[in-house]
């Protein structure tokens, strides 16, 4: 085994298991990727890791803010 995945390897030993399903899911999204993270990605999820909100709104609540219609969503 290559010193990257035994590097890999002790930290996900060390992981609570609580983190443990989202150190599975991202490496699952990195397996299946075809095409590497770019600085804008990890600016993203640091965004999603920090966000604490609680508040959501519906995606027909999202449409009418961005005034677009579910029937311009299938146009080709």
């Amino acid at each position: 085994m290559s010193a990257m995945k035994i590097k890999a390897v002790r930290y996900i030993e060390r992981l609570p298991e609580s983190k443990l399903s989202s150190a599975v899911d991202y490496l699952r999204y990195l397996y299946e990727q075809e095409y590497p993270l770019d600085e804008h990605d990890y600016f993203l999820a640091e965004q999603a890791d920090n966000d604490t909100s609680n508040e959501t709104i519906s995606f027909d609540e999202l449409l009418i803010d961005l005034g677009i219609n579910r029937d311009e969503l299938h146009t080709n």
